[in-house]
């Protein structure tokens, strides 16, 4: 690619994931949900991945434009990677967004053809800003939203599907081969997979154990007081109805907050998020391993006593 087309209007469509294609081939977009984390370094080697892919077209004209958008609310564009580690690297803002964007143009089928690929890399999102998105009247702000845990989307435009999907997996590896988040752990990835079987277990399953093991006590060691000790009971079931309530809650919370991070390590800000993040998820992932741990060996305690004390 060493002839630059004239990118000047190219701002405009950077911010959009989806956009009209002027090619008759068509345009493609694909999700890749894939937790990395995403610094300069690995900018380069995807750069190179699709510049040496597109390359193989034989393109007349190329360009390369991306745009770096800032939790401030302040963004930055340029052509070439280097400004990244030259001018962006040391700056204390921290990253929301990243979008990347090729395009060539090359002949297909003795017609001149424009061939996009737009990559954009998102960071976890704000449930606030989903909800916004949702609510509005405009249904395009739905289509813009980033995915709860920070996602890749693909758009290609002006290529044929098995050239869409050569690309697709060229970025998809690209991510798998990116360094992995270190507070997401085995254990925390588990209990989150069976969060709903244990939340059914802390809060039906605790219940219906404590109620039989009442009516065990009850039958065999109240019979002269057996007002006060149902009484008892009674006000136990839904304090610990209530408690079930209030532990689950806190569960998924902490399964939620184990699990977040930041995909970007460009600038030092984004460093300095990441290692608050991680300091919060292995916080999360402590308490998380010991309130399941706990209520489970509630569970067990309750249903040994129910076996050990038949009616």
């Amino acid at each position: 690619m060493t002839h630059s087309i004239d990118l000047q209007d190219l701002t405009k469509k950077l911010p959009n994931p989806y956009i009209v294609t002027r090619s008759r081939l068509g345009s493609n977009t694909k999700l890749i949900d894939e937790k990395f984390i995403c610094g300069t370094r690995d900018l380069y080697t995807l750069h190179d991945s699709i510049g040496e892919k597109i390359s193989s077209f034989n393109p007349k004209k190329a360009g390369f434009q991306y745009l770096i958008s800032f939790t401030d609310n302040t963004h930055y564009e340029d052509n070439s990677l280097d400004a990244l580690e030259k001018r962006i690297s040391i700056s204390s803002k921290t990253t929301e967004k990243l979008i990347l964007n090729w395009i060539v143009g090359h002949e297909f089928q003795g017609i001149e053809n424009e061939l996009s690929v737009t990559v954009r890399i998102s960071n976890p999102m704000n449930a606030i800003t989903v909800l916004q998105a949702v609510m509005s009247r405009d249904h395009s702000d739905a289509d813009k939203l980033d995915f709860e845990n920070g996602s890749v989307s693909v758009s290609i435009n002006g290529a044929t599907q098995n050239t869409a999907e050569e690309i697709f997996a060229i970025v998809a590896r690209w991510a798998s081969a990116c360094p992995k988040p270190h507070n997401i752990t085995g254990i925390n990835t588990s209990i989150k997979k069976h969060l709903k079987k244990i939340e059914f277990i802390n809060y039906w399953v605790f219940q219906i154990l404590f109620t039989a093991s009442a009516f065990i006590f009850l039958k065999k060691h109240a019979a002269n007081l057996l007002q006060p000790y149902s009484f008892l009971a009674f006000v136990g079931f839904f304090f610990i109805r209530s408690a079930s309530r209030y532990l689950n809650s806190k569960i998924s919370y902490w399964c939620d907050a184990s699990g977040k991070f930041s995909v970007f390590s460009i600038t030092g800000g984004d460093n300095n998020q990441q290692t608050k993040i991680a300091a919060k998820s292995k916080n999360s992932t402590i308490k998380l391993i010991a309130s399941v741990a706990f209520s489970l060996s509630l569970n067990l305690i309750a249903g040994y006593f129910c076996a050990a004390f038949p009616l």
